[in-house]
């Protein structure tokens, strides 16, 4: 029913499917592999997306947030079927969330405008959500806090290690630009650090990619994928969002504060200067390598948005 060349993987999917039927009598009809440990599986009862968890732990954490985010107004969450332990079954020694399928949907493509608009709204109603969260259900809250320059240190030391293969895939000027400004925004974090330690904490979703946001037929646009969700400001998510749409509104400033969500954000300091850090190639490199393609790399447009950020700073 689903192929996979895994023999554990394919047993805990058995598991998986042998006690759906036996024990919540769901008659399985079809189940295909979405990626690693995430299947859609079509039922008697309707379609919804399984996903594996090592730990009870995991899965549970995800449940929580999913509901809580409906009791905070947010639909644009899929919602948890009423299986298991609140939507958790374990099966293989794996623990699945068990969540509905967003059907006949496309992600968001950051070359169209109005689908980036789309996005930017949608965390808008997602951070007003959370914000009530943290405030309402502080002490059940199972989150850990996000620390922006860590993450930083992590995939920079990551980059390092692999850089006689990275040189290999990149320009040597751009590279060199690359690390120029990575460990100027290393030597600088500390005097942006206090201003986003101040601003005020909601639940951010961690990984605004376009494949997480899948816009329906009907026009409706969903949030998916929870996992990097953590305590921190809502700025971070703004961060990322920016950093993933400027290769496609041509590394421009201007076109960054079209967006009224962002424009806010493009007042603080501390965003700007994260702006500066090139996050995306120390995200985007090992996938690049996997598909033994150079990095995409537009220096001249990116270097005339870098300098400008730094005169702001200044």
């Amino acid at each position: 029913m689903v192929k996979n060349n895994n023999p554990i993987e394919r047993d805990a999917v058995g598991r998986l499917f042998f006690l759906l039927h036996r024990c919540h009598r769901l008659a399985i009809h079809r189940a295909v592999a979405l990626k690693p440990h995430v299947m859609v599986i079509e039922a008697g009862c309707g379609t919804f997306v399984a996903k594996a968890y090592r730990s009870p732990a995991a899965a549970k954490r995800q449940a929580w947030l999913l509901g809580a985010l409906r009791r905070a107004g947010f639909g644009a969450a899929p919602t948890v079927l009423p299986i298991g332990g609140g939507g958790v079954v374990e099966a293989g020694g794996w623990y699945w969330l068990l969540t509905e399928y967003v059907a006949g949907a496309r992600p968001l493509a950051f070359v169209n405008e109005s689908d980036i608009a789309a996005g930017l709204r949608v965390l808008r109603h997602y951070h007003t959500a959370t914000a009530a969260i943290v405030r309402n259900e502080q002490a059940a809250l199972p989150l850990s806090y996000a620390w922006l320059y860590e993450k930083w240190h992590r995939r920079y030391q990551d980059f390092l290690q692999n850089l006689p293969f990275i040189e290999t895939m990149m320009d040597k000027e751009d590279l060199s630009f690359v690390l120029h400004w990575a460990h100027y925004c290393f030597s600088t974090c500390g005097d942006y650090a206090a201003e986003l330690a101040a601003e005020p904490v909601a639940i951010i979703h961690g990984d605004v990619a376009p494949h997480n946001f899948l816009r329906t037929l009907g026009g409706h646009v969903s949030l998916i994928d929870y996992d990097a969700a953590a305590l921190a400001s809502p700025g971070l998510d703004y961060w990322q969002y920016a950093n993933r749409i400027l290769p496609y509104i041509g590394w421009s400033h201007a076109a960054l504060a079209r967006f009224a969500p962002l424009r806010g954000w493009l007042n603080r300091h501390w965003f700007l200067h994260a702006l500066l850090f090139p996050a995306d190639v120390f995200r985007e490199w090992r996938s690049a390598a996997a598909r033994r393609r150079p990095l995409v790399f537009d220096r001249k447009r990116r270097e005339r948005f870098v300098r400008r950020l730094y005169a702001m700073l200044q």
